[in-house]
């Protein structure tokens, strides 16, 4: 006799029971597997968001700061360091965040959006210095960490509209 079923007696007579098998109900599961990668991939695109929020902000603020305080200039040195660092975290953190709600959604149009956005910032960040002036640079690094947040914004938002969170 299977383990999912369970006796239960019917048509009870003098000679004895018939005997009919019905399926246990089935039993509650704690935590489906596919919600630790949906839990996983909302928390890298929200780290994503983030970084690309401080890309522009120092897009925004590093003019500023260096024109208020020389001494930061000096200290911190150019922003090709700050956009090196930078593409280190941004990089490998969008393409987890992209990839795990891709599993999920299956939009191509978001990650190739997403992917997009990156190539362009790596690129400003790589060449822009000495291909264009600085506000060019600045305009292009803003926007195109404007397009990689509104990306990884889509992702979260498909991932969530895919999967009821309860928690």
């Amino acid at each position: 006799m299977p383990r999912s079923c369970i006796a239960t007696q019917t048509n009870m007579s003098p000679a004895g029971g018939k005997l009919r098998y019905a399926r246990r109900p089935y039993a509650r599961r704690t935590k489906p597997l596919h919600l630790t990668s949906m839990s996983t991939s909302r928390y890298f695109d929200r780290i994503a968001i983030v970084l690309s929020t401080v890309c522009i902000v120092h897009c925004l603020a590093m003019p500023l700061l260096v024109a208020l305080l020389p001494v930061v200039a000096i200290t911190f040195g150019d922003s090709a360091h700050f956009h090196s660092v930078m593409l280190w975290l941004v990089v490998p953190t969008s393409v987890v965040g992209f990839a795990m709600g891709f599993r999920v959604h299956r939009r191509a149009g978001i990650v190739l959006g997403g992917g997009a956005a990156v190539v362009v910032l790596a690129a400003a960040a790589v060449w822009g210095h000495s291909a264009w002036n600085a506000a060019a640079e600045t305009v292009v690094s803003v926007l195109a960490s404007l397009a990689l947040a509104a990306a990884h914004w889509r992702n979260f938002r498909e991932v969530r509209r895919l999967h009821h969170h309860h928690a």
